[in-house]
């Protein structure tokens, strides 16, 4: 006999409590008062009981209080109405089993075909692993939107054709729209400035085209409240399904309108400086750059003398013409040209303008700029040496900056050495290349050097070893170093003294 059934099966019992034990789901039978007469063997399994445990039994021993109490009372209310409110109609519940421990399950009930009294079968179904899986499920969802909502940055989600599918608060907030308004919204007609669409429209069209998940940086304007416009950088990439077929596109960004703006602010204060720096450095080699342009013109007026004292001559027989005069128009002409030369050289070093970089060969730069501190290196008895490499090849440089460097760098040299009182009074400057792409300038002097204390910060701001220095020289010569790809740095000369060294990147074609 079975204990699994309240009385000794039949043929036909027996072969309906094997199918019972075969189901993988919890079966029970119970009559009209709700007592269980049928137990299958997962109902053992799942609640601990054994069959003859529970045969006869009211079913609430497998509830809760909570159902338990009103159990009976929903049968109470079938048998008098013959209404089902829990028949044939399944819900989630929880169980209880034999030592105690709570379980959710899924519940149907159905009363049996036929039977007079009613009976009713029960199938539970154990839904603890599905339940924690879905609670898994919801953990992931909230702390992804908890993450999504927290993001400092953009995080924007588009359909294949540029719908808003997800839209994060930082981005509802950059653009001053609801995420409600935005969502399903065709992000080009939404966000994107007309003007700009079409170039946003081929970063999406080449970000569709890579088959690998490779990501592409770009920037563009997006449009927020009353018509302003942000500018947002944008790192994107294409979502593809396991077929590889286009889904659409995710992508972070991040609003650069206010570091753009500084970063233009802070380009044009360091082109007014370097500007400023420029007029100072004129200012203190006033005069040099006036003996340097005393020579044209002296030597104008002197063969302006001449021409005149000719015409004034009575027998101009004693002159000739085609010699004499022809020299004197000769050297005024050259000595003018001379003069201007010097002037176009000053303006085009003073004036103020973007940073233009073009192939440049070195040695007329350095050549050029030593036009300018020859006069004052002459007042002030200190000889310049040049030792320019044969073949350097070209950089790519702004001309004028880099002869600003250069001029500063000069400049400090012959003060160094006037300051120094030393005998032999002299400048080097030298330009060279190793074949490793980096074509080198060093100006080398035999002054006093740089104080130990102040090595570590010679290029920082205002630091100076000149009671009337401003301390920018230097320092805003390493920024025109860095903005080239370059290196300024500062070594010790031998025998004492100051030696500089400007690097440049340079092709590798000679010149």
């Amino acid at each position: 006999m079975d204990d699994r059934t309240a009385a000794a099966p039949t043929t036909g019992q027996h072969e309906l409590q094997t199918l019972l034990d075969a189901t993988v789901d919890a079966v029970i039978i119970i009559d009209a008062r709700g007592s269980i007469e049928s137990f299958n063997r997962a109902g053992e399994r799942l609640f601990g009981y054994s069959a003859g445990e529970v045969l006869g039994r009211n079913v609430s021993v497998l509830m809760t209080s909570v159902d338990r109490d009103s159990h009976d009372g929903y049968m109470a209310r079938y048998m008098r109405s013959g209404v089902p409110h829990i028949i044939g109609i399944g819900r989630e519940v929880d169980a209880r089993r034999k030592d105690g421990s709570v379980f959710p399950v899924f519940l149907s009930v159905g009363r049996i075909h036929g039977s007079e009294p009613p009976r009713f079968v029960g199938l539970l179904h154990d839904i603890t692993l599905r339940r924690e899986a879905m609670a898994a499920i919801r953990r992931e969802r909230d702390r992804a939107n908890m993450y999504l909502e927290m993001a400092q940055v953009i995080l924007l989600a588009l359909s294949s054709d540029h719908r808003v599918q997800l839209i994060n608060r930082k981005g509802c907030d950059t653009l001053a729209h609801r995420e409600l308004d935005l969502l399903g919204r065709d992000w080009l007609e939404v966000a994107v400035p007309a003007d700009k669409r079409g170039v946003v429209l081929r970063e999406f069209d080449a970000l569709a085209s890579r088959q690998e998940h490779q990501e592409r940086y770009f920037e563009h304007e997006v449009l927020v409240s009353a018509g302003a416009r942000r500018l947002i950088a944008w790192r994107a990439i294409a979502m593809r399904n396991a077929e590889g077929r286009l889904t659409g596109y995710f992508a972070s960004g991040e609003d650069i309108t206010e570091a753009r703006r500084a970063a233009e602010e802070s380009q044009s204060a360091q082109l007014r400086m370097t500007q400023v720096s420029r007029l100072a450095t004129m200012g203190e080699m006033a005069a040099g750059i006036a003996h340097e342009l005393n020579q044209p013109l002296a030597a104008i007026a002197n063969y302006a003398n001449a021409a005149l004292r000719f015409t004034a001559l009575q027998d101009l027989s004693r002159i000739d013409p085609e010699g004499d005069v022809r020299l004197a128009l000769q050297q005024i002409d050259q000595q003018a040209q001379r003069a201007g030369e010097i002037i176009r050289r000053l303006r085009a070093l003073v004036q103020n303008r973007e940073t233009r970089l073009e192939p440049s060969a070195v040695n007329p730069l350095v050549t050029e700029v030593l036009g300018f501190v020859r006069g004052d290196a002459r007042l002030n008895e200190v000889e310049l040496v040049q030792d320019l490499a044969e073949t350097l090849p070209t950089a790519m440089v702004d001309r004028i900056q880099v002869q600003q460097i250069l001029l500063n760098l000069l400049r400090n040299a012959i003060e160094s050495v006037v300051e120094a009182r030393t005998a032999g009074r002299e400048v080097r400057i030298s330009t060279r290349h190793d074949g490793s792409g980096t074509l080198t300038i060093e100006v080398v002097d035999n002054g006093s050097g740089v104080p130990a204390e102040l090595v570590s910060r010679i290029f920082d701001p205002f630091c100076t070893t000149k009671e009337s220095g401003t301390g920018l020289g230097l320092a805003i010569s390493r920024t025109i170093a860095e903005a080239h790809h370059g290196r300024l740095s500062y070594a010790s000369a031998e025998g004492g003294g100051a030696r500089f060294i400007l690097q440049l990147p340079c092709r590798e074609t000679n010149a």
